[in-house]
């Protein structure tokens, strides 16, 4: 595995354990088993190391969600192939799930990843709305109801509060997710 790779996976479980503005460089440098120099070569500063373990974990998380909801051959099926995505997903990656729950460093969500991943997802939503399968809803709200408990029981899971593994309610939150998002005409 290249340095930077090393570098970046040993900041995003140094981020994930004791958050961002506990974590050293030298924890982080130490973790990777890295010297002063090969850190300060990939990476200027510790808000540009979180920068890119943040946008790593975002179009990580972008890609499952992606391909599960473009693959359905429905509305129903995508509305809960997404919820489904979204949680086994978090399930598998913990470390990266609880940096991308994090605060968003700056500019990160003005990548050009994540408008074209807007952009399918919202052209994805109102060609079923078109055609009265789901809600014409403005994004954002479309995306706290579709999202919105799935993340919940995320966030609560990996801060230890819940221990079934979110895959596991996947189902349930999911069928929630239709309900609330269908056309009811």
């Amino acid at each position: 595995m290249r340095i930077r790779d090393r570098l970046l996976l040993a900041a995003e479980q140094q981020f994930a354990e004791r958050g961002v503005l506990e974590t050293t460089l030298a924890q982080i440098r130490e973790a990777a088993g890295a010297s002063v120099g090969a850190l300060y070569h990939h990476f200027p500063d510790k808000a540009e190391l979180y920068r890119q373990v943040w946008i790593g974990a975002l179009a990580d998380f972008q890609a499952h969600f992606r391909q599960a909801v473009l693959a359905s051959a429905d509305a129903h099926g995508g509305v809960t192939a997404g919820v489904r995505a979204h949680l086994e997903w978090v399930t598998a990656q913990p470390a990266r799930a609880t940096v991308l729950f994090g605060a968003a460093p700056a500019g990160a969500k003005e990548q050009e990843g994540n408008r074209e991943f807007l952009l399918d997802v919202a052209r994805w939503w109102r060609t079923h709305a078109g055609y009265g399968a789901v809600r014409e809803l403005e994004f954002d709200l479309l995306y706290a109801l579709w999202l919105g408990p799935a993340q919940e029981y995320a966030r609560n899971w990996l801060a230890g509060a819940i221990r079934r593994p979110p895959a596991e309610v996947a189902a349930e939150l999911g069928a929630a997710a239709w309900r609330t998002l269908q056309n009811p005409d």
